[in-house]
């Protein structure tokens, strides 16, 4: 979806620019050379398509100039927050997401964005998810979403599962039909990540997880987008006695070869125990446990967030005489499809799977975090954020959780599935992932002349100590100070916040 270097590409195929006599709005004069001049210079995408603000009627521009990520080697996304109506299988929702408007990396030629299905219950949370399954957003004014059939939010619930080419992402529950067996529903564990505990690994008897104080279990995150299976290679600070990965590496250097055996517990806390394939790759990391690609290979893996005080995850061999992409729902990218056999209640959607080389794998990494730390989508404390920044990113601002474990495959699973912005729908295929909740889109500007929901944020303040200090403002008269200049730039909603924000903080705004 973009070009390298500073040649841009004349790409033939590409729709002529929306954007009359090159024009964008207020504030994104810098990246106008990449829309609508008379020399028709586009990203050289795939298929040209990119997310046209103008062509919307419900498009709502949020702020301008949000987003500008440089990475070491001189990749640069930039862009701005928007909200519009987003169509995932039969479910329309309004919802805000990132408008990547430049970019100069080849990477992503061959994708549309990037869509999260991870879940942060934040109030301002971008996690489309929790978007699909309530009626209202407070946090960004958005009631009265236009779900489909009788008007309900979709059911926290997806399942997903795949196979060599293809996947299948089932959303509001499961189609009964692609398991073998009814699903073993286990406790979901860990912050903000799809995990569940795992009691013990074991290589042809030789037991891998030697914990230490005390410790009986250590957090096995699903994600669909890593490739391999990722074993700690360190104690994880007193967890275990040593690295469960030093220790396979060990018993694979005598020549023995044998599955992995993971051991976990149900709701009723009886054992089951799944086995991977000796041919399935093991890479280490340094602190974190990743049931990846292989285990959504080899089972339907159910997402249960329907009560947030208790939320599971399910595990169910997929049935042998299911045929994956049969019935899946691909209207939105091919209008002539009729999919059949669609289950009342659950919407399958179709996803692609490629496997992508050591370049990709690093720009989609530091595309999530950069995204994600630039977005005003999120709401995260500042010594949380602190720990989670990169030094191979330069941040025009720093607001939000990122991936917390640090790949180093050379490779890494893709899944593309349909999604369409707007009205009326504009198509686009994107990367699922959910390791993240962060939905970004590559998009042209925002129509010309349209004002955005938040101007640019006020400069920092620092609050006094103690109120009335000489020299300083006391934190209620900051706080008035602070409600009087956003009240006339934002939302009644993001009034509220800041006018919270203030009466509560001492420290930097």
């Amino acid at each position: 979806a973009c070009v390298e270097g500073k040649v841009l590409l004349q790409n033939p195929m590409a729709p002529k620019a929306s954007m009359k006599g090159g024009k964008v709005a207020t504030g994104q004069a810098l990246d106008s050379h990449f829309w609508g001049q008379s020399g028709g210079e586009t990203y050289d995408h795939h298929q040209g398509r990119f997310f046209k603000p103008s062509g919307s009627s419900t498009f709502s521009l949020i702020k301008l100039n949000n987003v500008n990520v440089t990475f070491l080697d001189n990749t640069n996304l930039r862009g701005y927050d928007g909200a519009d109506m987003a169509t995932l299988g039969q479910y329309k929702v309004k919802t805000r997401m990132g408008m990547i408007e430049h970019c100069n990396s080849r990477n992503f030629d061959d994708v549309d964005g990037i869509l999260g299905f991870g879940w942060a219950d934040q109030a301002r949370s971008a996690a489309l998810l929790k978007t699909l399954t309530q009626a209202d957003r407070p946090g960004w004014d958005i009631s009265g979403q236009p779900f489909a059939g009788d008007g309900t939010p979709m059911p926290r619930r997806f399942a997903f599962t795949a196979n060599n080419e293809l996947g299948e992402l089932h959303l509001g529950g499961y189609d009964p039909a692609i398991v073998q067996s009814e699903p073993v529903m286990m406790r979901m564990t860990g912050r903000n990540v799809y995990g569940i505990d795992i009691h013990s690994i074991t290589y042809g008897g030789v037991e891998l997880l030697n914990f230490d104080s005390g410790k009986t279990s250590f957090v096995g995150e699903f994600d669909s987008g890593t490739t391999c299976l990722l074993l700690p290679n360190t104690d994880v600070k007193g967890n275990f006695t040593e690295g469960p990965f030093g220790i396979l590496a060990a018993e694979q250097a005598k020549g023995r070869k044998y599955p992995l055996v993971y051991h976990t517990r149900d709701l009723d806390g009886n054992v089951h125990k799944y086995e991977m394939s000796f041919r399935e790759c093991v890479e280490p990391t340094d602190e974190t446990m990743i049931l990846g690609d292989p285990w959504f290979r080899k089972f339907v893996v159910m997402h249960d967030l329907e009560d947030l005080h208790d939320k599971k995850m399910g595990l169910a061999p997929r049935a042998e005489s299911y045929q994956l992409g049969a019935t899946t729902d691909r209207s939105i990218l091919t209008p002539g499809h009729a999919p059949a056999g669609q289950l009342a209640g659950v919407s399958k959607v179709h996803a692609v799977r490629k496997v992508r080389g050591g370049a990709f794998t690093q720009a989609l990494k530091e595309t999530k975090r950069g995204m994600a730390a630039a977005s005003d989508l999120h709401e995260q404390g500042d010594a949380e954020i602190s720990k989670l920044a990169s030094p191979t990113t330069s941040l025009s601002t720093s607001t939000l959780r990122v991936d917390k474990v640090a790949v180093k495959s050379q490779s890494m699973v893709t899944y593309n599935i349909q999604l369409a912005i707007g009205t009326p729908p504009q198509p686009l295929d994107v990367i699922f992932d959910t390791g993240s909740f962060m939905l970004a889109v590559f998009a042209e500007a925002p129509p010309a002349g349209m004002q955005p929901l938040l101007k640019s944020k006020p400069k920092k303040a620092v609050l006094a100590q103690k109120g009335g200090a000489k020299g300083g403002a006391s934190p209620a008269e900051v706080a008035a100070a602070v409600a009087r200049h956003v009240r006339a730039h934002a939302s009644e909603a993001d009034v509220r916040r800041v006018e919270e924000l203030a009466q509560t903080s001492v420290g930097v705004l």
